[in-house]
């Protein structure tokens, strides 16, 4: 209970209490000599996404609805001479729902929270027993800081805290503890609820590198609690970059716009203990481009996941429908 109130605190004093001198003001970029609500630098439109989240200062909600799949597991189970006796063959099915808000209260200052949720299920026996079936939310409260800002580039720095908590069922973790232990401890559970806490911050920018392209990168450090109880806090790190296109700006000037990005992180997601090491991933987006303050957009996400107990990794495929709409 004391712990459950500190992180209460913790959070109010975080977020909550600065808000009282929150005033609203409406973000402006030059674009053509107008003002605009979405992100602009130099002439260049930016296809924002959530996975490189982008250094501007500016009043923003969004939600995204995804749901995705990790096609031909093959985790061997048991290995004789080099020939895989038994091996666990299925699909594990994903689905997440994410909501995000930004409010710039100063023309140099953004206070943010992001909530997301997020679901995984084996599809077949083997692939439910050996990955069992988890459930998480994670929830981030920062701060972001425009440190410096011209016609083509603009740079930020955020301070974070991430707040996650998840509960899992994982049969296969649970029967190998027993066999590792000798029988039951206080410790295997085969169902598990695991909160923590991480806080850090880090780095965000965005280069107008002409009217058609855009760049943006992130990078962040986060030091907290472990997944695992049983082991220490740890330093936990993301790198992300991408590049847009508005394809306004070219001779078909339409409106649409495309992003392709890439990164690396490993940060832990709820309270699923059975993914370890950097995560892999890619996407690419395509999004309408027809107004100045909404943006609609389709994204497919590429990851490579490594297995804590198998030493393999297994790909997956997402697909989400984002809205982002700016005040």
């Amino acid at each position: 209970m004391i712990k459950k109130n500190y992180r209460l605190v913790l959070i109010i004093a975080f977020f909550v209490l600065p808000m009282t001198e929150i005033r609203a003001q409406v973000a402006t970029a030059p674009y053509i000599g107008m003002e605009t609500k979405v992100p602009h630098l130099a002439g260049h439109r930016f296809i924002t996404n959530p996975i490189v989240n982008d250094p501007f200062i500016q009043t923003c909600f969004r939600n995204s609805l995804g749901i995705g799949q990790a096609l031909k597991m093959n985790l061997p189970i048991l290995v004789i001479d080099d020939q895989v006796v038994w091996g666990i063959r299925g699909d594990l099915m994903f689905i997440g729902l994410d909501f995000g808000y930004r409010f710039a209260f100063k023309e140099w200052m953004a206070a943010f929270i992001n909530f997301d949720i997020y679901g995984r299920l084996g599809s077949g026996v083997q692939s439910l027993l050996a990955q069992g079936i988890s459930a998480a939310s994670n929830m981030t409260l920062g701060w972001m800081f425009r440190l410096h800002q011209s016609d083509k580039n603009i740079l930020s720095a955020t301070a974070n805290l991430w707040s996650s908590s998840g509960t899992i069922v994982n049969l296969y973790e649970y029967i190998s503890g027993i066999i590792d232990e000798g029988g039951l401890t206080p410790e295997n559970q085969l169902v598990r609820t695991r909160p923590f806490l991480r806080g850090g911050g880090g780095l965000r920018y965005a280069w107008a590198a002409s009217d058609l392209i855009g760049v943006t990168v992130l990078g962040e450090l986060a030091y907290g609690e472990s997944v695992d109880r049983r082991e220490s806090n740890k330093l936990y790190y993301n790198i992300d970059a991408a590049a847009d296109m508005d394809f306004q700006k070219t001779r078909l000037n339409i409106p649409v716009g495309l992003a392709l990005g890439i990164g690396m992180d490993s940060f832990p997601s709820g309270g699923d203990n059975t993914i370890s090491g950097g995560t892999i991933k890619s996407f690419a987006r395509i999004a309408y481009t027809g107004r100045d303050d909404f943006l609609l957009s389709l994204d497919m996400i590429w990851t490579r996941l490594h297995l804590k107990y198998f030493e393999e990794s297994i790909d997956g495929a997402f697909m989400t429908v984002n809205m982002k709409y700016f005040f």
